[in-house]
């Protein structure tokens, strides 16, 4: 069972920060002024922007998995 914890954290982790970080940059982008960001790095602001909000999705239902498989592990070990 402890493998199995240890997956469990490293989900909840891995999607908590991602969520923090996803949450974080979703409000930078209300705030940004387009006319500093450089042309050059346009298209990647474009993509990340188009894509935010399904990656902060997927590491909801990766924090949310992880919380849930570290309570399932918890139960079967009383």
């Amino acid at each position: 069972m402890t493998t199995l914890r240890a997956i469990a954290g490293t989900l909840a982790m891995a999607g908590a920060w991602g969520t923090v970080a996803m949450a974080i940059y979703k409000a930078a982008l209300h705030r940004v002024d387009w006319n500093l960001i450089p042309a050059s790095a346009m298209p990647r602001v474009r993509w990340w922007s188009t894509h935010a909000s399904c990656l902060l999705r997927v590491s909801l239902a990766l924090a949310g998995l992880g919380l849930a498989l570290l309570g399932l592990t918890n139960l079967t070990a009383i």
